[in-house]
């Protein structure tokens, strides 16, 4: 399920419009926007009781054309003083800015305490003035460790909100 998520994140991306130019011999470039995307990288050490956790992330816009955006991040994260277990995990998400439709897809994945899977996704399906009408929907799994892979905890339903 989620590399098909993954997998469909990419491809909206990839079909995105690009302009195709052509040289004097005859031979077709795409054009891609060579704009800075915002991306940060930030190191976390923070004292705890008990202990002290050391945290690496990086997050960013991987694609942005104005009307869809794909961000993504990825962390590293352990525990010393006594020593725990590692953690690691990633997102991706996904909106349509003239909508406000979007799907977000991460997991992480802790040490001997298994994997942690969820997506959650929102599509617009009215609007006008300053209402809107959503159908929302999430999914959430553990995978492994201790207890074992968990039951899939999911839900999904419509969201109407209006703005004052």
């Amino acid at each position: 399920m989620f590399k098909l998520i993954v997998l469909a994140l990419v491809g909206l991306a990839a079909v995105s419009a690009y302009e195709v130019v052509q040289d004097d011999q005859g031979q077709e470039f795409f054009l891609v926007p060579l704009h800075r995307q915002r991306r940060q990288t930030s190191v976390d050490i923070s004292k705890s009781n008990p202990g002290v956790r050391a945290t690496v992330s990086h997050q960013g816009t991987i694609f942005n054309n104005g009307d869809h955006r794909l961000d993504g991040g990825a962390f590293a994260s352990k525990q010393f003083r006594p020593s725990g277990p590692a953690t690691v995990g990633g997102k991706l998400g996904y909106s349509h800015v003239p909508s406000g439709s979007g799907l977000n897809v991460g997991a992480q994945r802790t040490q001997r305490f298994g994997t942690d899977v969820s997506a959650t996704g929102n599509a617009n399906l009215w609007r006008r003035g300053n209402a809107r009408l959503d159908a929302v929907g999430q999914y959430n799994r553990h995978f492994g460790g201790v207890g074992g892979t968990g039951r899939p905890n999911y839900y999904g339903g419509l969201q109407f909100s209006h703005r004052f």
